[in-house]
């Protein structure tokens, strides 16, 4: 999975061009999600015909051209993360292990972890990797429907029911309305990552920019949230009969 990139032969993912075309930009990265998701449903094929009970793991799961570029420690590229695990998590009955960063170092900015003298500092990758790790559940719950503008993946432990959100909006808020069925939420929390500027940076001096907001949620039969552009939300529902 680290192979995957860019299509377009004038990208502005290479170098700096990306500053001048954001929105581009992010037209780009919703462009590899897509190929993401079809080389994934690749490899399932190919691991079902040759042995029906193996599962796989994705070990390094960044671009490659990401491996220099001041590109990954920008929020900009927030959403692309959330999304690549969000199809990670629907394919979870075959990948069992998956990332989208390196582990540690000084100098690659494919790491999920920056070594900075005597200082670390958890980059982009890893703020979304870990929200999405800490809230969530044991098994998956199947989205029947969602808005267009949302990328969604659920799963459940007990009474909690979590859903991992993508707004894939470069410019707009997308409101959604959730119920789960047979169910009502008794209230809960959204775990929100939503800088204002899509190239806010996570250095030594903002090691922790890119900490998650914690937000309450209401008891309703049905929740109304309203999901900020460019955000990755982790959405923790409790649940009464």
């Amino acid at each position: 999975m680290m192979g995957q990139g860019p299509s377009r032969k004038d990208s502005v993912l290479r170098g700096h061009q990306y500053r001048k075309f954001p929105e581009r930009a992010w037209e780009e990265l919703l462009e590899i999600g897509s190929k993401v998701e079809a080389r994934v449903k690749e490899m399932e094929d190919a691991v079902r015909a040759a042995a029906p009970k193996l599962k796989f793991a994705i070990t390094e799961g960044h671009m490659g051209l990401f491996r220099s570029s001041m590109l990954t420690h920008e929020w900009l590229v927030g959403v692309y993360n959330a999304r690549i695990f969000n199809i990670y998590q629907r394919h979870g009955d075959m990948v069992k292990i998956a990332t989208n960063a390196d582990f540690e170092g000084t100098r690659w900015t494919s790491n999920a972890v920056m070594i900075f003298g005597r200082l670390t500092y958890m980059m982009r990758v890893a703020s979304v990797m870990r929200l999405f790790k800490r809230v969530n559940g044991k098994r998956a719950v199947t989205v029947k429907a969602c808005p267009a503008g949302l990328d969604i993946a659920a799963s459940r432990t007990g009474d909690r029911v979590y859903l991992h959100v993508a707004n894939m909006d470069y410019s707009k808020p997308v409101e959604a309305s959730v119920s789960v069925q047979g169910r009502t939420i008794a209230g809960g929390t959204v775990h929100e990552i939503a800088p204002e500027d899509p190239m806010e940076t996570v250095c030594e001096a903002t090691p922790d920019v890119f900490a998650p907001k914690e937000k309450a949620i209401a008891a309703a039969p049905v929740m109304k949230w309203s999901f900020p552009a460019r955000s990755v939300s982790a959405v923790e529902l409790e649940l009464t009969a």
